[in-house]
């Protein structure tokens, strides 16, 4: 049973909610409730699996409350409705709502958005994953320049302008926005050297996801259990897959999602190889001796690398489909031949250049007093870039053996 919250202070609203869904789905729990500091008092006494917040709201606002409701009930699925062509209310709901939808989208769509939010949130938010999430330690905090960000789009008088002076604050993060906006994959007639031009040009969702992708690895320190090139050697996997995928998908959209995916599809193996090494190289171990990345992972930490990321950067505010794509990355599509999806190209893009290159085939040195058998040395530690074969199959039926087969021939990269 799924329990639903539809919040919204207009009776007329509500009661239009509650015809389009009370009874709708047998599996479904529904309320319906006139405002923000209602729901909250109803999810302290009972915890509900989604809440779908209409914006505006009187009083409370619908980004005020979905903000209490990810720091007090993180597990809880976030829905933001508001009136199409309401920019202002999208922005301020952007980083706490995990959907932002129009209220026309239809009950169809919502039906669909919540009933697939909550089973990523449910995966996201598993014991198990908690578990480990409480063994290695608590997770970095969310940067501090995004952290600004998120408070500005919070703001009623929120503004592109605005958003860009509050990135401007991080000199390293400005330089990385206007060099990815003007690499060649965007294909711009003219260099833009303003960050305010970036903003206009990109928007805040993609200018926020790029922020919070160039601050992540400053967060992180692996451990010195592991040879010291093994961060330059995770994040150069990293951006190769972001380039990768870059080139295999074809819109302006889907590119600047695709560069941020790739540069973060690995974030959970960098949580691990900080803050449980050893985890890292057991798991390495068994890999290296045939066992398959996932068996490897869930024997070691009930959970895997992938689930453990999509986790953190919920938990950061991460954009949903992002986090939907690193959490499903290692999923062939079993079903029937549909459009590719983010988890599709991380997965193609990671196959791709883990053939191209031989980081998996790095060595882990001697460790003094490690307790590890006298074989570690050999082990490989980064696990990035070791990925099954993929079906010609599967790749035809998601619609990228066409992709593939132009990007293994060097045509995708002589654009």
């Amino acid at each position: 049973m799924v329990s639903v919250l539809f919040v919204d202070d207009n009776q007329a609203n509500l009661l239009a909610l509650e015809e389009a869904f009370c009874g709708c789905d047998a599996s479904w729990e529904t309320a319906f409730v006139p405002g923000g500091d209602v729901a909250l008092h109803m999810m302290a006494e009972r915890p509900v699996d989604a809440v779908v917040a209409s914006t505006p709201l009187s009083g409370m606002s619908a980004a005020s409350f979905l903000r209490l409701t990810k720091l007090k009930h993180p597990r809880t699925a976030r829905i933001a409705l508001s009136n199409p062509g309401d920019k202002g209310a999208m922005l301020s709901t952007l980083p706490v709502a995990n959907r932002c939808l129009a209220k026309t989208c239809g009950t169809e769509a919502l039906a669909r958005a919540v009933k697939h939010t909550t089973s990523l949130q449910s995966k996201l938010f598993s014991e198990a994953t908690q578990r480990i999430v409480a063994e290695v330690g608590a997770l970095p905090s969310l940067p501090s320049t995004v952290a600004a960000v998120d408070a500005a789009l919070a703001g009623e008088d929120c503004s592109l302008g605005h958003i860009a002076d509050v990135m401007n604050s991080d000199v390293a993060m400005v330089a990385r926005i206007l060099q990815l906006v003007n690499s060649s994959f965007f294909g711009l007639r003219t260099e833009i050297r303003d960050l305010r031009q970036a903003v206009a040009y990109l928007g805040v969702e993609a200018l926020r996801d790029f922020a919070l992708a160039g601050s992540m690895f400053r967060a992180f320190t692996p451990s010195p259990q592991l040879p010291g090139d093994w961060l330059s050697s995770f994040n150069a996997h990293s951006l190769a897959v972001a380039d990768a995928m870059t080139q295999l998908v074809r819109t302006s959209t889907a590119k600047c999602e695709a560069n941020v995916a790739g540069m973060l599809h690995d974030i959970g193996e960098l949580v691990v190889a900080e803050r449980a090494p050893a985890k890292l190289i057991e798991i390495a171990r068994e890999v290296s001796d045939g066992a398959s990345r996932d068996d490897a992972e869930l024997r070691h930490m009930g959970t895997t690398y992938p689930v453990i990321g999509g986790h953190l950067l919920s938990l950061w505010g991460m954009g949903h489909n992002i986090v939907e794509g690193i959490t499903g990355q290692r999923e062939q599509w079993p079903g029937p031949a549909r459009d590719y999806q983010l988890g599709d190209v991380i997965m193609v893009a990671d196959h791709l250049v883990g053939n191209a290159t031989s980081i998996q085939r790095e060595r882990v040195p001697a460790i003094s007093g490690g307790g590890l058998p006298d074989g570690a040395a050999a082990l490989p530690v980064c696990m990035a870039g070791t990925t099954a074969d993929l079906a010609p199959a599967y790749l035809e039926r998601v619609g990228l053996l066409a992709n593939v087969t132009l990007y293994n021939q060097g045509f995708l990269r002589l654009r």
